[in-house]
Order: C-alpha cells, then sequence, then structure tokens
C-alpha cells in the first residue's frame, strides 16, 4: 500500500517533508535564462535582475542557478536513501544584447 499527499509549497524550503520520506521526486521547474521566467527568478534575489539588466547574463544565470541548488538540496534531503528524482530539464536558447547565447540548463544541474 502508498501513501500519496500533495503539498502546495516552495520547493526551496519543504518544511512539510521529513527528511528521507519521498520515494519519487518528479518536477519540471522554472529554468534560468527561458524568458518566460525571468521574473520569477528575480523576485527569488533582486541580485539577478540587477546582473541581468547590466547585460551581465552569465553572472544572472549563476546567480539564477544558485537559487534552484536550494531546490536541489531540498530533493535530496527528503528523498529515501535510493529515491528517484525526475528533472525535465530544458536547456535556454536567447538572443541578448543582439547575440544569439545558449545557456546549457542542463549542465549546470547534473553537476
Amino acid at each position: 500500500m502508498s501513501k500519496h499527499k500533495i503539498i502546495f509549497g516552495k520547493a526551496q524550503k519543504m518544511n512539510k517533508v521529513k527528511e528521507e520520506t519521498v520515494d519519487l521526486m518528479v518536477t519540471s521547474p522554472p529554468y534560468p535564462m527561458i524568458e518566460m521566467w525571468d521574473e520569477i527568478l528575480f523576485k527569488q534575489n533582486k541580485k539577478i535582475k540587477k546582473q541581468f539588466e547590466a547585460k551581465k547574463f552569465k553572472d544572472a544565470f549563476e546567480l539564477m542557478h544558485l537559487e534552484m541548488d536550494k531546490v536541489w538540496n531540498e530533493c535530496y534531503r527528503v528523498l529515501k536513501p535510493g529515491g528517484i528524482a525526475c528533472i525535465n530539464i530544458g536547456d535556454a536558447t536567447r538572443t541578448l544584447d543582439k547575440n544569439f547565447q545558449l545557456f546549457s540548463n542542463h549542465s549546470r544541474i547534473v553537476n
């Protein structure tokens, strides 16, 4: 018999979930440098928007991922040993400051 519970809240701090209690985690979070997610990530860390506006896109990308790292740390905390994390990872391609760029979210997350 399995028990299922849906909890709505921020994944950076899953206070309602005890350590090592989750067998399977499936997520498709907002990914850094994908335009539709910019505002969410800007709100999470004001430095991200400042770097972005200063056209320091690599710095903004890393700051965005530092916010996402909080999620991965929480996922690790709540997963049981041998638990499975399924992450739908999207890389980002954008034209920023007239330059086409690829932001490799997959390699940053796997790292």
